[in-house]
């Protein structure tokens, strides 16, 4: 009888080994899924940074057409009349560097037109003279008054601003890191109403900067944005 118990015994010690095995073995597991499905419980949210610039750059366009039935008749009017307009932009003062003088374009009606005898003019001009300056105020002062001095000098004129900011680099940093913080106010705002706490951010996306006119009536001024997009874990 005594010889029959000994293993007896040892197999109930490696049967409570086993289920004690089995048992850590549980609860190691529960807490491993609780541990990972943790992990999944996230908060993505956007945080946007807007800011308005004074737009530091305008390039402004003028432009004109001419018509003439003698090609060369009409292309020594376009220099007569680019040098009117260039020799008004210098006196207004505007620099040489400043100033740019493109191709005039030149079109022959005759090559399209099924009855060239109907066309007053055979050949057609557009030419354009476009200035680059950081001095906006001389342009937005010159804008006012400049259409009527070249019809004054037979020359009927179309201009065009284009206010641009090329300092954006400048407030790139600053931007990003705002539009960061306001995300985490989003992500502590949503924590604090479901009853948990912001962790370790998981995920991080940076959009595109936007530079826009303010609005229409002041193309001068730029509201430039950014939105960041970060996801956090949830504790």
């Amino acid at each position: 009888m005594k010889g029959s118990s000994i293993p007896f015994k040892k197999n109930m010690i490696q049967g409570g080994a086993i289920v004690l095995a089995a048992a850590v073995l549980g609860l190691f597991m529960v807490f491993t899924v609780k541990t990972l499905k943790s992990y999944d419980d996230t908060v993505k949210v956007r945080g946007l940074c807007e800011k308005e610039v004074p737009a530091d750059r305008v390039v402004w366009r003028i432009s004109y057409g001419e018509k003439a039935n003698d090609l060369a008749d009409l292309r020594n009017t376009i220099r007569k009349n680019n040098d009117i307009i260039v020799k008004h932009l210098r006196e207004a003062g505007f620099s040489d560097e400043e100033i740019k003088v493109g191709n005039a374009s030149y079109e022959d009606r005759y090559s399209w037109a099924n009855n060239p005898n109907q066309i007053p003019f055979r050949y057609n001009a557009n030419q354009t003279v476009t200035v680059f300056t950081k001095n906006l105020e001389l342009v937005r002062k010159l804008q006012q008054t400049l259409e009527t001095d070249l019809v004054n000098q037979n020359i009927l004129a179309n201009t065009w601003a284009d206010y641009q900011y090329l300092g954006l680099n400048d407030i790139k940093p600053e931007m990003i890191r705002e539009s960061l913080e306001n995300a985490r106010v989003a992500a502590d705002e949503f924590a604090n109403n479901s009853h948990s706490r912001i962790g370790k951010m998981r995920t991080a996306s940076q959009g595109y900067f936007e530079v826009e006119d303010l609005d229409e009536n002041t193309p001068q001024v730029k509201k430039v944005r950014v939105v960041t997009t970060v996801e956090y874990y949830l504790k």
